[in-house]
């Protein structure tokens, strides 16, 4: 077998890139090619590309009698040369690579599909489809289209602000030189706008900031207080420290009533130097005005035992069941309502379970 190699005096055959080798007998003896048209002769049998043997005996002067290219026997130019159907339809079958292969299409398949696939193939260089003269590949017509053609008809680069021009991409420079003051004008008035909306938009958020501040809550029936670094609360309160801590206030519902918790971790009164004392507040709130006094529910201090298995906690209760004999009327200014056990809990129990964990503890306020 021989590779079909491009000849460059002559390319009557095909000049393409075959995926195999060609065998001798589809190449042309004339431009060493696959055949292209192939017609054979009758009397020797030899194949070659109709082109090419055409161009042979036009060499050879007028006269009808010429021999072949290949072994010089006389032939008769009309009666012995003949078209070779089956040659052709058998070099067509053959795979070739795409002729763009070298701009990085990877498409293979039979030499009678190169045209089709011409017509497709995303490397293949066009013109232009709005005329304006460039060549691009067919892959790159929509982006060139998009950012690049001079013919295509585009919006002012101002539109944004205003400007209702609209003109071919080459005459873009023109437009702005010649429309510079008013699109200066058009920027002043969309900068203008802009500040209004953004002083409008500020005026909304400082609204909303200064309601969300102002708004009582949170609300809870069950309000938990976590308490972290306990540890070193509990020591400052035994060396002359910070005697007390308060949680943040809270309401039990919307509309509700007002408390915080307070805990003196070295205990106070009766409790001092042995328990926690925990006590529940009531504190002046929004709504004291339209709630119902005495104080309706019950209440309950909880701290939480942290087992992992719920069914072994342990957690210390206790609970408030006349709390309007402790909350009779509204809280009155500088004067809180208090209400919870000087020994709530003591100091050994604290170590005994799991009341501590990671240097926290939970301690939980229930209205019922």
């Amino acid at each position: 077998m021989a590779e079909a190699q491009p000849n460059p005096l002559r390319l009557g055959g095909y000049n393409d890139e075959f995926v195999e080798e060609i065998e001798e007998d589809w190449l042309c003896p004339i431009c060493t090619l696959p055949l292209k048209e192939a017609v054979q002769t009758r009397r020797c049998g030899h194949r070659l590309c109709k082109a090419c043997i055409d161009a042979h005996f036009a060499s050879q002067g007028a006269d009808k009698q010429s021999f072949c290219p290949a072994c010089r026997t006389n032939l008769d130019r009309e009666q012995d040369i003949f078209e070779d159907l089956a040659a052709d339809r058998k070099i067509r079958s053959f795979t070739i690579k795409c002729p763009s292969r070298s701009r990085g299409c990877q498409w293979t398949g039979e030499l009678r599909a190169k045209d089709a696939h011409h017509e497709v193939c995303p490397k293949v260089p066009v013109t232009c489809p709005q005329k304006c003269g460039m060549k691009i590949l067919r892959e790159k017509v929509a982006d060139h289209k998009e950012n690049q053609c001079a013919l295509v008809e585009i919006s002012c680069p101002y539109s944004k602000l205003g400007c209702p021009e609209k003109f071919q991409r080459k005459e873009k420079t023109s437009h702005l030189q010649s429309c510079m003051q008013v699109h200066l004008d058009l920027a002043c008035v969309k900068l203008n706008d802009t500040e209004e909306e953004l002083r409008t938009t500020r005026e909304k958020l400082e609204q909303r900031m200064s309601a969300l501040e102002n708004r009582p809550g949170p609300y809870y029936n069950v309000y938990t207080w976590k308490i972290g670094g306990f540890e070193e609360i509990l020591r400052q309160a035994k060396t002359g420290g910070e005697d007390r801590i308060e949680s943040d206030p809270f309401y039990t519902g919307e509309c509700g009533y007002k408390f915080k918790m307070r805990l003196f971790p070295n205990g106070h009164g009766k409790g001092e130097n042995t328990h926690l004392s925990l006590f529940l507040v009531n504190i002046k709130g929004e709504y004291d005005a339209i709630l119902q006094w005495p104080f309706p529910k019950k209440a309950m201090l909880i701290l939480i035992d942290q087992q992992e298995n719920l069914n072994d906690r342990q957690s210390v209760s206790y609970t408030l069941t006349r709390a309007e004999v402790i909350w009779k009327s509204r809280p009155v200014e500088r004067k809180d309502a208090n209400w919870g056990w000087l020994r709530f809990l003591s100091h050994d129990e604290l170590q005994r379970r799991a009341y501590i964990v990671d240097d926290t503890i939970f301690i939980q306020a229930k209205f019922e």
